[in-house]
């Protein structure tokens, strides 16, 4: 008997630590998701009001996250509304007057404790509640 409880015991630990690795690697593949379309968001951002010559302004990488990523539709909005916020908030002035800095600035956003924060915040709080 002892030894059927120690068996059954040791299954649950085992199902439990899959769960939560499982769970883990989901929770860090919509990060990464909603990393990469905060990125793109703000280069487009950056594009549309730095420089609007810019031939990126072309560029339907969006398209991807909103069609095939794992990110609601609810994430995505409130990601690029805070995108439009605060990325400009990162800009950087080129010391050539003829340029402009929309990859480092880009870069300083995609990489900010600012952003991360926010992207933690927004996918807590729909945990459970997936749409896709």
């Amino acid at each position: 008997m002892k030894y059927m409880q120690m068996i059954i015991t040791i299954v649950c630990i085992l199902y439990v630590t899959a769960s939560c690795t499982t769970q883990k690697v989901a929770y860090r593949e919509r990060f990464e998701e909603a990393k990469g379309y905060a990125l793109y968001a703000c280069i487009a951002h950056m594009n549309k009001f730095v420089d609007s010559t810019s031939v990126i302004n072309k560029d339907y990488s969006g398209e991807y996250f909103v069609q095939l990523s794992s990110l609601s539709l609810e994430e995505i909005i409130r990601i690029k509304e805070y995108v439009d916020k605060e990325c400009i908030n990162y800009w950087s002035i080129s010391h050539n007057p003829e340029g402009n800095m929309i990859a480092y600035s880009t870069w300083k956003f995609y990489n900010s404790k600012d952003l991360d924060n926010f992207i933690h915040k927004t996918l807590r709080k729909n945990i459970g509640n997936n749409e896709r």
